[in-house]
C-alpha cells in the first residue's frame, strides 16, 4: 500500500495520509524483524526505508534528497547481508517498469531525472555503494570475532593460570615468563607508538629517554641506531627534575642544550614528563626541524601519547616484578626443601649459605652461637681462617646478636667501628640474620658486599624466611644429635655402648672379608674394682670409670672404636691391626692407665688393666668366636697376675 500511494503520488497530493501509513510500515517490519532476526523482514523493513525519500522528493518536489540514499545503504550495510541489501534495490527497481506501462509519474519524476540512462546510472551507483558498504563491514565484523576470539584464549589462559596450585606455578615459572613476553612485546609497542607520535604531529623523530641512576638513558627512537647520541644535561635533564613539559619552537642548538643531539638539526621540541603517580619513569621527546611546527593541539596529543606510554611502561615494570617475584619463590621453595632434608649441621650450613648467593652474590658467613663466642661453620670466600671462634663484641654485627634481630647497614662509610672481629677490606654494605630458635640465638648468618645498599627490601625478607627456616633445621639437628648420643653412647663414660658395639664390631668384619686387613679385638677389665667401690665408694667408682675411659680415647687412634662393653669392662676395636699392632697399642693404654692416680677424701690411689687380645682372621673369622676367644686372653691375664696383656695365640 505504501507502494502504491507511492507510485499514485500520495506523497505530494496527501502527505498527511502516505507519510504516517511509511512509518507505521517501517515500524511493523522492524518489530517482525526483532523478533524473529528473519531476513525476509529484514528486506521489507530496507525496502520500507527506500520509500521514505523517494516521497520526500515527491513532496519537495527536488531531487536534492537524492543524496541520503548513499549514506541511508552505507548505514544498512553495518546490519545487513548484501543479498538482503541487492534484493531490497531490485524491489525498489520494480517502480521503473511499472511507471513506464502505467505512465505514472514514476521514479523519474521524484527522483528529478531526464531519462532513463540517468536513473539507471543512479541505482547502479547505490547498488555499488551498498556493496562496497556491505564488504567493508563484513570484514569489520570478521576482525571483530578475531579480536574476541584472541581475547577469549587469552582469558581462558589466565583462568588456566589462575587454578594451578603455588608449588605448580612455581615449577612453570618458564613457561609463566614465555606467556607474559609474548604478550607484552614492550620494546615493539613503544616502538610503533613512537612512530603514531612522529606521523600524529608530523615530526621528525619521538624518542624516549628513561632514567638511570642521576641521569638518563635512551629506550627507543624512530631514529635509526646511533643516529640519537645522548649529551647529558639540558632539557631532558630539567624535564627529569621538574617533571613539566617543556616547548620551544626556535632552539638555538648553539645556546640551548637539549640533553641529545641527531644528524638533522632540532628547531623545534616538546619535552613530555613520563609520570607514574608522582614517580618518573620517563621522557619523552618530540622534534622538527622546522620553525614552531607543533600546535597547542599537537602538544595536547603528545601528552595523550605520554599517557598510553605510561601503561607501556607500567605493564613491563608488573611484569618485571611478577618475574621477580616468581623467581624468589622458587628460590625459597627450592632451598627451604634442601634445609629441611638434612640433620646435619654441616650440611644445613653448606645449603643455607648456597641458597643465600642464589638470592643476592656477596660474601657470606654462617657461624654456630657458643655462649658468647660463635664458630664459623661455612663461608664461600675461600679465604683460610686458622681460628674457628669468634666474638663479635665491639662490630657492627653485634647489634644482630644483642637485639636478636636482622641487622642491615646500606652505606658502611658512616659506621667507625669494625664490621667483623677480622679484617674486610672494601666492604660497603652489610646484613645480619640471628638464626632464632624459641628466644635462642643458635647462629648468625652474615653477607657482605663491596657495593652500596646491595639488597632490596624482597631480597632481604626472603633471607629472613630461609634463614628461619635454616633455624629450625639447627634446631632438629642438635635434637637429633642428642637423641642419637643418647642411643648410641653409655651416659656415664660417654664411649659408644654395647648395642653399638655389636653393630660396628660387625661391619668392620665384613670390610675386613672384602679387604683381607686384619682387625683386632680389644677386651678390659679394671683390676680389683669391685674393691675400690667397696672401699672408696660407687661415686668414686664412677669417677674411675670416666677416667679410664677418657684415657682410653686419648690412648688410641682415630680410626679405632671404643666401647664400653659393660660394668667395668671395655672393648676397643682395632681395624687394619695384627697382632703386634695391637699389642702396642694394649701395652700403650695399659701404661697410661697405670700412671693415672685418683683421689677420694685426700686419698690417692691408681687403678691397672688386664687386656685379652684376639685377631681375626688369624684366632677367628666369626664375630662371636673373636669376642670368645678375646675373653679368653683376658682371663689368662687376670688369672696370671694381672695387669698385663695376652694375646689369644699366646695362651695355647
Amino acid at each position: 500500500m505504501t507502494w502504491l500511494g507511492l507510485l499514485k503520488g500520495l506523497p505530494a497530493s496527501k502527505p498527511a495520509f502516505w507519510f504516517p501509513l511509511s512509518l507505521v510500515t517501517g515500524a511493523l517490519c522492524y518489530a517482525f524483524y526483532y523478533k524473529v532476526k528473519k531476513e525476509e523482514f529484514g528486506m521489507e523493513f530496507l525496502f520500507s526505508l527506500l520509500l521514505l525519500p523517494a516521497g520526500g522528493i515527491q513532496f519537495f518536489q527536488a531531487g536534492i534528497v537524492r543524496p541520503v540514499y548513499f549514506p541511508l545503504l552505507a548505514l544498512a550495510a553495518s546490519y545487513f547481508s548484501l543479498t538482503t541489501l541487492l534484493v531490497a534495490l531490485g524491489l525498489f527497481a520494480l517502480q521503473i517498469p511499472v511507471s513506464l506501462i502505467t505512465g505514472m509519474p514514476g521514479i523519474r519524476t521524484f527522483l528529478d531525472m531526464t531519462n532513463p540512462l540517468e536513473e539507471g546510472l543512479f541505482l547502479i551507483s547505490l547498488a555499488a555503494t551498498a556493496g562496497v558498504s556491505s564488504v567493508l563491514f563484513r570484514k569489520m565484523r570478521m576482525a571483530r570475532a578475531e579480536a574476541e576470539t584472541s581475547l577469549s584464549a587469552i582469558h581462558e589462559k589466565a583462568r588456566e593460570i589462575g587454578r594451578e596450585t603455588a608449588m605448580e606455578s612455581l615449577s612453570t615459572e618458564e613457561s609463566l615468563s614465555h606467556y607474559f613476553a609474548s604478550m607484552l612485546r614492550t620494546d615493539e609497542e613503544i616502538g610503533e607508538l613512537l612512530v603514531a607520535i612522529k606521523h600524529a604531529v608530523f615530526a621528525d623523530s619521538a624518542t624516549l629517554f628513561v632514567p638511570e641512576s642521576a641521569a638518563f638513558r635512551l629506550r627507543c627512537s624512530t631514529e635509526g641506531k646511533g643516529e640519537v647520541i645522548i649529551t647529558g644535561a639540558g632539557a631532558i635533564a630539567n624535564c627529569m627534575r621538574d617533571k613539566k613539559t617543556f616547548s620551544a619552537g626556535e632552539v638555538d642548538e648553539k645556546k640551548f642544550k637539549l640533553g641529545y643531539m641527531k644528524t638533522m638539526k632540532v628547531v623545534s621540541v616538546i619535552v613530555v614528563p613520563i609520570m607514574e603517580g608522582t614517580s618518573l619513569i620517563g621522557v619523552l621527546a618530540v622534534d622538527s626541524s622546522r620553525a614552531h611546527a607543533f600546535s597547542e593541539p599537537d602538544r595536547s596529543s603528545i601528552e595523550r601519547f605520554a599517557g598510553q606510554l605510561v601503561r607501556i611502561l607500567e605493564r613491563e615494570r608488573i611484569y618485571f616484578m611478577i618475574k621477580r617475584d616468581v623467581f624468589g619463590l622458587r628460590i625459597l621453595k627450592e632451598e627451604s626443601s634442601n634445609l629441611i632434608t638434612s640433620l646435619n649441621r654441616d650440611v644445613i650450613a653448606r645449603k643455607l649459605c648456597e641458597g643465600a648467593e642464589k638470592i643476592s652474590v656477596s660474601q657470606i658467613f654462617l657461624f654456630a652461637g657458643s655462649g658468647s663466642r660463635f664458630s664459623l661453620l661455612h663461608h664461600n670466600t675461600g679465604r683460610p681462617f686458622p681460628v674457628k671462634l669468634f666474638s663479635f663484641e665491639k662490630t657492627i654485627v653485634n647489634f644482630a646478636v644483642d637485639n636478636q634481630h636482622r641487622h642491615y647497614v646500606r652505606d658502611l662509610r658512616e659506621y667507625p667501628i669494625p664490621v667483623m672481629p677480622f679484617e674486610t677490606e672494601g666492604i660497603r654494605s652489610v646484613l645480619a640474620i640471628p638464626l632464632m630458635y624459641e628466644r635462642t640465638v643458635l647462629g648468625i648468618m652474615v653477607m657482605l658486599s663491596e657495593q652500596v645498599d646491595f639488597l632490596d627490601s624482597l631480597q632481604i625478607s626472603l633471607l629472613e624466611v630461609l634463614c628461619n627456616q635454616a633455624s629450625t633445621s639447627l634446631a632438629n639437628a642438635r635434637l637429633h644429635s642428642r637423641i642419637e648420643k643418647l642411643a648410641t653412647t653409655d651416659g656415664l663414660t660417654g664411649l659408644f655402648n654395647h648395642r653399638v658395639f655389636q653393630e660396628k664390631f660387625s661391619e668392620e668384619l665384613k670390610r675386613q672379608a672384602r679387604t683381607a686387613e686384619p682387625v683386632s679385638l680389644l677386651l678390659t677389665d679394671i683390676d680389683f674394682f669391685k674393691k675400690v667401690n667397696d672401699t672408696y665408694g660407687h661415686p668414686v667408682g664412677d669417677l674411675v670409670l670416666k677416667g679410664v675411659s677418657k684415657l682410653i680415647s686419648a690412648t688410641l687412634r682415630d680410626i679405632d672404636i671404643p666401647a664400653r662393653y659393660g660394668g667395668e669392662e671395655f672393648a676397643v676395636i682395632l681395624p687394619g691391626t695384627d697382632g703386634p699392632g695391637a699389642k702396642i697399642i694394649a701395652e700403650r693404654l695399659r701404661n697410661a692407665v697405670m700412671e693415672k692416680t685418683f683421689s677420694s677424701e685426700e686419698k690417692t690411689f691408681s687403678v691397672t688393666l688386664s687386656i685379652g687380645i684376639a685377631v681375626s682372621p688369624f684366632d677367628a673369622k666369626r664375630k662371636e668366636e673373636l669376642i670368645e676367644k678375646a675373653d679368653q686372653a683376658l682371663y689368662h691375664a687376670k688369672h696370671n697376675g694381672r695387669n698385663q696383656s695376652v694375646l689369644w695365640s699366646m695362651t695355647k
